[in-house]
């Protein structure tokens, strides 16, 4: 028996769970329990509320007929009991009786006795003040005690009882000592069932329209809710669904201006957002990865360029100044052997072996600047930029101009070192490519921002067709001035046309420990 209950409590568990998860996740559901929630309280109160006034009309209307029928048969016992006909009374008391909806009526005296009641019945019985029947009118505590009461008969018929005093009225004084106020009382019992079967019909009627009103406005509330919101939301979230789905094109159709209308338009706005950013994202990416490729190409350049640089100087070190340090060492042995026997000669010699050395001075040093200029480290930017120019534009025949303000700042060495590489690469490319016949460079400080421009009257070319992929090595110098620029903080621009020489502009910020 035990295990049998326990089942049952742990399915009805389950059960109540279930309708719980379902209520939650139902917007349907709790729309429509939302709507028929309240109706079922607004119906029950105005239910509630017509039974009551039902209930008082009907005891209003048996009052009334209790009332009317005391006074009827008040009326007909007058005309017996004034000649004392107690057949008359009887007869009378049957012929009321035999209604229908009359269950009893009794003539009571003043101390409670039945005097005459239906065919007899009850007659000489003395009525207790403690019987039920008699409780909802004597358990008040005090009088004035009502004149009519609903009361359940033993039988389990429930009657409406009413209570007519017969007063000592001054006809009746001939037989009755006029100080007697009272002369007895006229009970009558009304059966309540003809007016509780109509009550009941009442009743039923009303919650059969209840129950048919609830479910009509269940049904029109989920077509109006499915149409209006539901539909709508599910939709909404279709479009959600779909878009967490990296398809940022969805839009929704604001077909209203309620609060769903705002939510799409808010949607579209925030999905037009997204897909912006989405695509300055990619375009973005795709930039940092050409970026990241010319970054690779540059990088192998720059490897390749050191290894070829490093060779040359190899070649130059074992051509040209080991070259000549052996030539040295040769004519110092031969000067030693001669320097005895014909000391004119050796002298010659020597002096032949001093222009040699001169000349691997010479070398020596051109080597020295073209890996980097002692100038740019001991009188500036702007002397290096001059030397380096009067060496590379030599025998060229293209005229070189630098203009700079009055009171140059020396930048930190890093800095100065990456604007002659630029430099270096922009005054080559002005002599291999570009068959210029004057180079310009001007160096200004104002507002905190050092410019360096290089501008030639070559043949110029459409910086569009100069876009560097790290394939190929076009374009790298350009990219490698660019990245120099770069790690400086500063910017680049090139101007250029077919025709119309080239221009480049670098401007530098001054900052505490760029600028002495």
């Amino acid at each position: 028996m035990l295990p049998h209950i326990q089942t049952r409590r742990l399915s009805a568990q389950k059960n109540s769970t279930m309708l719980t998860q379902h209520i939650s996740r139902s917007l349907r559901l709790k729309l429509t329990l939302g709507v028929v929630l309240p109706l079922v309280v607004v119906l029950a109160i105005l239910s509630v509320g017509q039974y009551l006034r039902h209930q008082s009309r009907m005891l209003s209307t048996l009052s009334m007929v209790a009332a009317q029928t005391n006074e009827v048969i008040e009326g007909s016992l007058e005309k017996d009991m004034l000649p004392r006909n107690l057949d008359g009374i009887q007869h009378t008391l049957d012929a009321v009786s035999s209604r229908q909806d009359i269950v009893g009526v009794y003539l009571l005296d003043t101390s409670g006795q039945i005097m005459f009641g239906p065919q007899g019945n009850g007659v000489g019985v003395q009525l207790d003040q403690r019987d039920p029947t008699c409780q909802p009118c004597h358990a008040s505590p005090n009088p004035p005690y009502p004149s009519s009461v609903v009361v359940d008969l033993a039988d389990g018929r429930r009657v409406f009882r009413s209570m007519k005093p017969i007063e000592n009225q001054p006809k009746c004084q001939s037989c009755h000592p006029p100080e007697q106020r009272l002369l007895g009382l006229l009970l009558t019992d009304i059966s309540t069932a003809p007016l509780e079967e109509s009550f009941a019909a009442d009743l039923r009627e009303t919650l059969l329209w209840g129950t048919a009103t609830l479910l009509v406005t269940v049904i029109v509330v989920n077509v109006g809710m499915s149409r209006l919101v539901t539909r709508r939301l599910e939709l909404v979230a279709q479009t959600l669904a779909h878009f967490g789905r990296e398809q940022l094109d969805l839009r929704l159709a604001p077909d209203s201006s309620d609060e769903i209308g705002q939510l799409a338009r808010t949607f579209n706005d925030m999905a037009g957002r997204i897909q912006a950013e989405e695509s300055e994202n990619e375009a973005l990416s795709a930039d940092l990865r050409r970026h990241m490729d010319q970054q690779q190409g540059l990088l192998k350049r720059l490897i390749t360029a050191q290894e070829d640089e490093r060779a040359r100087v190899a070649r130059d070190l074992h051509d040209e100044l080991g070259q000549d340090l052996a030539g040295l060492a040769v004519g110092l042995e031969a000067v030693e052997r001669l320097w005895e026997r014909n000391p004119e000669h050796a002298r010659r010699q020597l002096q032949e072996m001093r222009r040699h050395i001169a000349g691997a001075t010479d070398r020596t040093y051109d080597m020295i600047l073209a890996l980097r200029p002692p100038m740019l480290d001991d009188l500036g930017l702007v002397s290096a930029l001059r030397a380096h120019a009067e060496r590379a534009l030599k025998n060229t025949g293209i005229r070189f101009t630098l203009q700079s303000c009055d009171t140059p700042c020396r930048m930190a060495p890093p800095l100065e070192t990456a604007v002659f590489r630029i430099f270096q690469e922009a005054l080559s490319n002005s002599v291999r490519h570009a068959r210029a016949t004057a180079v310009d460079v001007s160096l200004t400080r104002n507002d905190g921002v050092f410019t360096i421009s290089i501008a030639d009257d070559g043949c110029g070319f459409d910086p569009a067709t100069i876009i560097p992929d790290g394939a190929q090595a076009r374009g790298m110098g350009l990219l490698g001035m660019q990245e120099r620029v770069a790690q400086c903080g500063g910017t680049f621009a090139l101007e250029s046309a077919p025709g119309r020489g080239t221009r480049i502009t670098i401007r530098i910020p001054i900052v505490e420990g760029n600028c002495d």
